[in-house]
């Protein structure tokens, strides 16, 4: 494995950076997407290590912002170079992609009929990605939200401001049929772990800073505290190697992804709630970054797969003598 970052993998990063700096303070799905295709960090047939660098330097600014960008980047690297999605790749538009398989629509004729659960990012003019029941199975389809047929239910959350998520009811809707869902949800994991990763280190630096004055105090237990950091600070690199390994393979893998959206969300997780151990009760204060974190991080668990759908997905690629057993 090639730890040696591309000139454009590094440019990438940069431009992120740019980006956070340029976003207003509870950016929209929309301000995220037009904003990164203003400062060329969209890309149709672009490297997905690059772009899971750029969200991952996102979300270490504006966790909504980095699940945003990884939601959309996923959705249009999956797609690739099609004359049917160049606004996508332009920021006109937005990716969204069902992120649960509660509900799967039917494909009923030439229309779809049901509802898709857990879509986002959701915006009046925008494309989702959603699976369907086809004579094939369960495919990709992509679905324009503002055609007829089709009505979007909004979720009030309590967290990622700015990144509105629900669900799709299709009523005679029309879709276009893109295939296996497989290209969708590794893109999408990988970059899911990517955001992960950018709140992971936004928290271990926020319990950094609050360790440092703590020292100038003279405040005691400093061990306990270098204890709880190194292991964040080893978790967090532990998953940042495997979301490398995904994004880097010359062969995309569903296990691959898997690992690493488990790794980055259990060493997320983690990271925060070490860094309310450190920060101590300020962290709950409203408005404190840790306290919004709490929160974000949580959809990591929920959002392309849960923990135990992950799980399963690596067992099924990497354990088949145990998987054929059942």
């Amino acid at each position: 494995m090639d730890f040696h970052l591309s000139d454009v993998q590094r440019s990438w990063r940069e431009k992120a950076h740019a980006l956070s700096a340029d976003l207003p303070q509870e950016a929209t799905a929309a301000d995220v997407v037009m904003g990164a295709a203003r400062v060329g960090l969209l890309d149709s047939g672009g490297d997905l290590l690059a772009a899971a660098l750029a969200v991952e330097t996102l979300a270490y600014d504006a966790a909504a912002a980095g699940v945003s960008l990884a939601l959309h980047t996923g959705v249009l690297l999956a797609l690739g170079p099609d004359d049917r999605f160049t606004a996508l790749a332009r920021g006109e538009i937005v990716g969204a992609i069902a992120l649960s398989t509660e509900n799967v629509p039917a494909h009923e004729g030439a229309v779809l009929r049901g509802r898709a659960s857990l879509v986002g990012p959701l915006t009046d003019h925008g494309v989702a990605i959603i699976g369907i029941r086809d004579t094939a199975g369960t495919v990709a389809a992509a679905v324009t939200l503002d055609a007829p047929g089709v009505a979007i239910e909004a979720i009030e959350t309590s967290a990622l401001d700015g990144l509105v998520c629900g669900n799709v009811a299709l009523d005679g809707a029309t879709a276009m049929l893109l295939g296996a869902t497989l290209p969708f949800m590794t893109r999408v994991r990988v970059l899911l772990a990517a955001a992960g990763l950018g709140m992971g280190r936004r928290a271990l630096n926020e319990a950094l800073r609050a360790a440092h004055a703590l020292r100038g105090r003279g405040a005691g237990g400093e061990q306990t505290v270098q204890g709880l950091l190194a292991d964040a600070a080893t978790e967090l690199d532990a998953a940042m190697l495997l979301i490398w390994k995904a994004a880097s393979a010359e062969r995309l893998s569903l296990a691959d992804a898997s690992m690493a959206k488990l790794a980055a969300t259990e060493a997320t997780l983690r990271a925060v709630a070490r860094a309310t151990q450190v920060i101590g009760v300020d962290s709950f204060r409203r408005g404190h970054i840790v306290e919004s974190l709490a929160q974000d991080v949580r959809v990591l668990e929920l959002f392309a797969g849960r923990t135990e759908a992950l799980r399963e997905a690596v067992a099924s690629e990497r354990l088949p003598q145990l998987s054929s057993d059942k």
